[in-house]
């Protein structure tokens, strides 16, 4: 017999927190968070996400008292007006049972059920705007900073508990020495957009934080305002989430570009996290942060984090010149970086993939995310 609880208390939180290493630490390609970092994450007094959504989260336990699985159930207001009835799942790790998994997710369908949702969806920790897919290929890879990574059984106990593939998405990687020349063409097609509209390119400039976070999130929810499968993040949220990266957030690795001294596109990204993550295990010990400089001087790796566009600039090229700008990193020219790794690009999002296309380069992780109606 399974038994799920919801996390209340100190213990219950480690336990939530400390599985993942537990299940994984055999895992060569996976990687720790740090625990205060996600401690920080799921506390209310802290994340504003959690003031904004209804969320809770749950443990599984076995007939001896051990924790065997976590899920967390979230409902986002501004996504059910927008989409309609549903509510996510995420923070899914278990043990290899099918009545684990299927006690974890049964759990998470009644809370949200009983909150008048009529699907869950997921995984989504704890929404599409933050970590969110299942891992279904590329498990052989490292997975570089906000890219999710799980055991192949995952999609095997989600399956058995009767949800099916909502959609997928895949993730992509330029490499200085790989996809050199591809790269390059890119940077041309962008210069060419940016010589023949009169348009500028600048980096984030880090002595008016405030203001371009502002700005950024301006940029962002203008551009993601009719995406089909998220709504725009709060300024409070967005503040938040690039507080809790800023010692990543390397100003050269944001792009902001302006026609006639008003911004109209953006791209995000940050140096790799994971790069420095794999030598701490999930813990911030004296010995990590002795290190910690020295490794984060070694980041080779950037993510890209946000890229959007004004709609109303919509065939001005913009989104070349953005693609010239990510290129450019991959290359090497904003050192140490000579890689540059993207989260996740929908199926469906053909913009995207028409620049992969353009680099030839291969999916290098692919995700999916899974639903199933809920009965009445």
């Amino acid at each position: 017999m399974v038994s799920v609880i919801p996390v209340r208390g100190r213990r219950l939180t480690d336990d939530f927190l400390e599985l993942p290493i537990r299940l994984h630490r055999h895992d060569p390609n996976w990687i720790a968070p740090l625990t205060a970092d996600l401690r920080r994450f799921i506390d209310p007094w802290r994340n504003p996400y959690l003031r904004e959504a209804q969320v809770e989260h749950f443990v599984a336990r076995d007939t001896d008292g051990r924790t065997v699985g976590r899920i967390s159930a979230s409902i986002d207001p501004a996504h059910v007006q927008r989409f309609g009835q549903h509510g996510y799942f995420g923070w899914f790790e278990t043990v290899n049972d099918e009545e684990v998994a299927s006690a974890l997710l049964d759990a998470a369908a009644r809370w949200v059920r009983a909150r008048g949702m009529t699907r869950l969806t997921g995984p989504h920790s704890y929404c599409s705007t933050q970590e969110f897919g299942l891992l279904t290929h590329g498990h052989n890879t490292r997975p570089a900073a906000f890219q999710p990574h799980n055991p192949r059984y995952y999609a095997d106990l989600l399956t058995a508990a009767g949800l099916e593939v909502d959609f997928r998405m895949d993730t992509y990687s330029w490499y200085a020495d790989r996809d050199g020349e591809q790269l390059r063409r890119l940077v041309r097609r962008g210069e060419a957009m940016v010589t023949r509209h009169g348009l500028r390119v600048r980096c984030l400039d880090p002595s008016r934080w405030e203001q371009e976070i502002d700005l950024v999130h301006e940029l962002f929810s203008a551009s993601f305002a009719r995406n089909h499968d998220m709504v725009p993040m709060s300024r409070e949220v967005l503040g938040f989430q690039t507080d809790e990266i800023k010692q990543f957030l390397d100003p050269r690795l944001t792009r902001i570009v302006e026609l006639g001294g008003r911004a109209v596109g953006f791209s995000m990204l940050m140096a790799d996290a994971n790069e420095v993550l794999a030598a701490a295990n999930g813990r911030a010990n004296p010995v990590f942060l002795l290190r910690y400089p020295f490794l984060k001087r070694r980041i080779g790796g950037a993510i890209v984090l946000m890229i959007g566009v004004r709609p109303e600039v919509d065939g001005l090229g913009i989104g070349r010149v953005l693609a010239g700008e990510v290129a450019r990193v991959g290359l090497g020219e904003v050192p140490p970086y000579r890689a540059v790794h993207t989260t996740w690009v929908h199926e469906h999002n053909w913009q995207s993939r028409a620049y992969m296309a353009l680099s030839k380069a291969p999916p290098a992780r692919s995700y999916s995310i899974y639903g199933k109606a809920l009965p009445l």
